[in-house]
């Protein structure tokens, strides 16, 4: 039975906070949630004097410590201790437990939506890996400065990771997959050019040349509401060379 992972404890992320022992929930208060959250967010240890200042910051830091120490003690009682491992003056998640952001992050690209974390040739099976993950926000709902960076950051690279799967199927011609990952992509960044781009250079492959123009129609709205600008010539070019080929075609 070595092989066998007992009590594997669990911390999801995206898009809502869930604390898992196997498949079983365990039922956290909001601070318990919080202070699991913002060590699932850290790479390595906290040191205690500032996650009870993050976790507390209009409480003096006495009572902000002593408000830890006591959120510390009780997730210890509720997981066995098997959650945390803590010393007098830092603490952290345990080395085994499972963190959904955590693996996403090692999956998705970390700039430009160009390959996975080393561009290696098994980075497109990375993001397909990460598919279920990237279609949604971090802690959605949760309205707190300090994770305000992390949420950012998460939205930016499940953006540019969608975009470059997008792209990946649209090279294998696989149309459906394509316009469900752009349109996830556009979702979560509606101003973005790079996800309308792409689903309608789908469309037009796909010869869904009405939808193509549909949704260039509507993007150029949205611009033009909230920021009063055009989109790049990018689109228009492409919706006029799909004109064209009929015609040279006809002629021809």
């Amino acid at each position: 039975m070595s092989g066998v992972e007992v009590d594997v404890l669990h911390v999801s992320l995206l898009p809502g906070f869930a604390c898992r022992r196997n498949h079983e929930v365990i039922d956290l208060s909001g601070s318990q949630q919080k202070l699991v959250a913002a060590l699932a967010l850290g790479e390595g240890t906290l040191q205690r004097e500032d996650l009870a200042a993050r976790l507390w910051p209009d409480v003096p830091p006495i009572r902000a410590t002593a408000r830890l120490r006591q959120t510390l003690w009780r997730l210890n009682q509720l997981t066995d201790g098997r959650l945390l491992q803590a010393s007098h003056t830092t603490v952290a998640l345990a080395d085994r437990v499972r963190v959904d952001y955590r693996t996403a992050m090692r999956l998705v690209p970390s700039s430009g939506g160009r390959g996975g974390q080393h561009g290696g040739p098994g980075a497109e099976d990375d993001l397909a890996q990460a598919w279920g993950t990237l279609q949604y926000p971090l802690l959605l709902g949760w309205d707190l400065e300090w994770l305000l960076p992390y949420q950012e950051k998460w939205e930016l690279r499940r953006v540019q990771a969608l975009e470059r799967l997008a792209e990946v199927f649209l090279q294998r011609e696989q149309h459906s997959v394509v316009l469900e990952l752009a349109d996830a992509a556009a979702q979560a960044d509606p101003l973005r050019e790079g996800p309308r781009r792409i689903a309608i250079s789908s469309c037009l492959h796909a010869g869904e040349i009405a939808d193509a123009h549909r949704r260039y129609q509507r993007y150029r709205e949205l611009l033009r509401a909230e920021l009063g600008i055009s989109p790049s010539g990018a689109i228009p070019r492409m919706l006029l060379q799909a004109r064209q080929q009929p015609l040279a075609t006809s002629l021809g």
